[in-house]
């Protein structure tokens, strides 16, 4: 991809240009896709005479398909947008400055006309504090002499009176009624992450459910309704027509179902899978390389044991502010630099990672524990699991226990490095003596 140009015209606008990717580039990728499936359900049939795998292979080339086709858009879209940015947020604070008060938020908005897409307007458009939204057009300019096209970026705003500008960039409206509640911001965090996990562990619970249920026809009814979701589309952009447009848009509600689905389970995914990557590795992996070294000989310790050191030093570890934070880094939650919400996505993982919440947990996971394991013990004289693995947990509870109020007396001694270092200097001291 060619470098992107920028300039400036005789009346201050600012232009940048680049040569943009086109649809359907690179075919070979997803002609490698299809070859490699058919091989595969080929290798299948002549193998085991079966082509179970044709359907799953059918509905992953389609959703390969449309992954290869977004490709140039996407990359279109990161460029357009970094680029805007550069060019406009330092011209955007001076104005704001000039004024009195501050941008909270800024944003490129496309006006889109008809079923299929068709872009009529460009904004930058920018939250002022004092609740006012000023904006900026994006003109683009297309070639005249079979060169790249052009975006030039107005440097005067207008007050924004469109109600879908005004939408786009405000607060959503649940943030403004939880900011109306008068209730403390630690509440009203942990409410939002208490429906969080309600809603979105119902919709997850019902899709597995539905999985479970329907088995192999949940691939085929999904892959049926992409199916037709993409052929009505293909035929109204070939023929848009009102019948044609109102089939597409009917078609069209269970994907933004999906999608309204989708939007609701991000945050669940985000909550329960920063304490699914803690545990993993805190947990999980001592105790992988442990049974390994056990089966191969280089560790002669029983089974009790080794649960005991696995939930001793988990325990420890999930506590440890260095450790959480290096784990969310290296999984799917850390921010990949392309789009805003990453960043909110790993400091939301990052705030759940905090020794205080991972401390809270850890203590309310051995309390379920122990209070179960008790009342098995003394009503029915029995265990969880069995003596000595209950007895395991138990004194991996006392060493973290012993560890978290340690680490509480650490912090609250207080040494003067240099009083102590003169305390110390101070033995090498002594009264002279006559001899």
């Amino acid at each position: 991809m060619d470098t992107v140009k920028k300039w400036t015209l005789s009346n201050g606008n600012k232009c940048f240009q680049f040569c943009e990717r086109q649809e359907f580039e690179r075919p070979w990728i997803i002609f490698l896709v299809g070859f490699l499936l058919i091989a595969g359900t080929s290798i299948e049939y002549l193998a085991k005479n079966s082509y179970y795998s044709l359907i799953p292979n059918f509905i992953f080339f389609f959703f390969a398909f449309l992954w290869w086709i977004t490709i140039p858009l996407k990359a279109n879209e990161a460029i357009i947008e970094k680029n805007i940015h550069e060019i406009m947020d330092d011209l955007v604070e001076k104005d704001a400055t000039a004024v009195g008060t501050h941008v909270v938020r800024s944003i490129v908005y496309y006006d889109i006309k008809g079923t299929y897409g068709i872009i009529t307007g460009r904004y930058f458009l920018v939250l002022l504090k004092n609740g006012k939204i000023w904006e900026y057009p994006i003109k683009y300019h297309t070639s005249t002499d079979g060169k790249c096209g052009y975006y030039e970026c107005n440097k005067k705003h207008v007050v924004s009176n469109d109600k879908n500008h005004i939408r786009a960039i405000r607060p959503k409206e649940w943030r403004n009624f939880l900011a109306k509640i008068n209730l403390s911001d630690k509440t009203k965090l942990w409410f939002l992450i208490f429906l969080i996990i309600l809603v979105g562990g119902l919709i997850f619970a019902g899709t597995f459910w539905a999985v479970i249920k329907l088995k192999w026809w949940t691939f085929i009814l999904l892959g049926g309704y992409f199916f037709l979701y993409e052929t009505t589309k293909w035929i109204a952009k070939i023929r848009p027509k009102n019948f044609v447009n109102t089939i597409k848009r009917v078609v069209s509600l269970p994907l933004i179902i999906i999608c309204i689905f989708v939007s609701l389970v991000q945050p669940f995914i985000t909550i329960v899978g920063t304490f699914f990557f803690i545990f993993l590795f805190t947990f999980l992996v001592p105790a992988i390389i442990m049974t390994i070294f056990l089966k191969t000989g280089c560790l002669q310790l029983k089974s009790e044991t080794i649960v005991f050191v696995v939930f001793a030093l988990g325990s420890i570890l999930t506590s440890n502010y260095s450790v959480t934070k290096n784990i969310i880094r290296h999984t799917p939650l850390k921010n990949w630099g392309n789009h805003t919400y990453e960043s909110h996505r790993e400091n939301l993982a990052f705030y759940l990672a905090h020794p205080s919440n991972m401390t809270f947990l850890m203590y309310f996971i051995y309390f379920v524990y122990l209070t179960i394991s008790g009342y098995q013990f003394i009503q029915n004289e029995g265990y969880i699991i069995s003596n000595e693995f209950d007895m395991s947990i138990l004194k991996a509870f006392l060493v973290y226990i012993a560890f978290t109020n340690m680490r509480t007396k650490a912090k609250e001694t207080e040494i003067k490095e240099k009083e102590l270092l003169q305390r110390i200097a101070g033995l090498f001291e002594h009264d002279k003596y006559e001899y």
